[in-house]
């Protein structure tokens, strides 16, 4: 009989001898950090459940000023809102579009409703939509996509030509690989229809008003609908795009606008400025609108960083006069007429209330 013996030197340079121990450490390795983290994902599913069952306290509104920025007469105003209505604890449900819109919406109407002065009313709403404004941009900064997979079907987007000119198509549907969209029309409903294989630039702007750009390639067209469509591919590396401060909203309303002239009512910075609209008007269409500017089309070709006074119809009522620098002045497409987009210089705050009114569709 053949013995065979292994010297202990032997055997500790046989490494097999060894996995079995390292296979086991591994294994409690693991079983111990599952543990740690199956144990942090209860702790904060709890603690989410804990807040979001809260009521909102005084706590909560030191906490909303923090997170939102709040200022002193907000914060307090706020507060004004909640107390004694038992409301759940808005640090944690304001981070979800619906509630916040409901929320703000249902004191919109509390507030309007009230047995109050004018400037009572437009005092608080003035306070609502500034706080409604801290938190839609803070929630919108924290959303983003990088795909147009992820746009809903339905959804409005803007085809950017190589003028710069913006025109608005919708999504009729999409697949895995592609997306059918409506084809875009000109100003006198004339179809516009790129070329196929050619590389476009799309717009799309979530309910957060985060905008986003992309590049897409144009495959084929089709009509399914009796309208036409346009198919395209989808992009997946969509970019930010001009993170406004203010929501807009189209809008198809004739206008009228004049010159402003600028006068200084003493030397230095500190000088008050006075906006006098001039006697003359011109004929105008206001295309799009926010609390912080708009945008309107013109015959006239005037250059940017001229003062202008607008006359525009917000709502069925009546007119109001807002001032405003252009700021930028775009072609369309043929050259008869211009966009001029403006960035308000002078508002009244019941006019400004009333423009957020409009663009949270308040207002129907």
């Amino acid at each position: 009989m053949l013995w065979l013996f292994v010297t202990p030197l032997e055997a500790r340079q046989d490494i097999s001898n060894y996995i079995f121990v390292f296979a086991a450490a591994a294994i409690s390795a693991a079983i111990l950090v599952l543990n740690v983290v199956l144990k942090s994902i209860k702790r904060n599913q709890t603690g989410t459940e804990r807040l979001a069952r809260k009521i909102t306290n005084l706590t909560t509104m030191r906490h909303l000023e923090q997170i939102y920025g709040l200022s002193n007469s907000e914060r307090e105003f706020l507060w004004t809102l909640c107390r004694g209505r038992k409301v759940p604890n808005l640090e944690y449900h304001l981070r979800f579009e619906q509630f916040s819109d409901d929320f703000f919406n249902t004191r919109y109407y509390e507030i309007s409703g009230q047995a109050a002065s004018d400037e009572m009313i437009q005092d608080q709403l003035s306070l609502l939509f500034s706080i409604r404004q801290k938190c839609d941009n803070v929630r919108k900064n924290q959303y983003n996509i990088s795909s147009t997979t992820a746009i809903p079907e339905g959804s409005s987007l803007f085809y950017i030509a190589d003028t710069k000119e913006q025109y608005q198509i919708n999504m009729i549907s999409q697949t895995r690989d592609e997306m059918v969209l409506s084809i875009p029309h000109d100003i006198r409903n004339n179809q516009i229809r790129p070329t196929e294989l050619s590389k476009i630039c799309l717009l799309y702007q979530t309910k957060m008003n985060t905008a986003y750009l992309g590049y897409v390639r144009v495959i084929r067209y089709q009509n399914t609908t009796g309208n036409g469509e346009l198919v395209v591919t989808h992009c997946n590396n969509l970019m930010r795009y001009q993170r406004r401060q203010f929501k807009r909203i189209p809008m198809n309303n004739m206008c009228s606008f004049s010159a402003v002239k600028v006068t200084a009512g003493g030397p230095g910075k500190t000088a008050d400025i006075t906006y006098t609209p001039l006697d003359r008007k011109y004929p105008g269409k206001l295309i799009e609108l926010s609390a912080g500017g708009c945008s309107i089309e013109t015959p006239m070709n005037i250059k940017q960083q001229q003062y202008i006074h607008l006359r525009i119809k917000i709502d069925a009522l009546e007119e109001d006069g807002v001032t405003g620098l252009i700021v930028a002045t775009d072609p369309v497409k043929d050259n008869r007429s211009f966009v001029l987009h403006i960035v308000f210089i002078k508002v009244s705050k019941r006019t400004r209330n009333k423009i957020f009114s409009k663009v949270y569709d308040y207002l129907g």
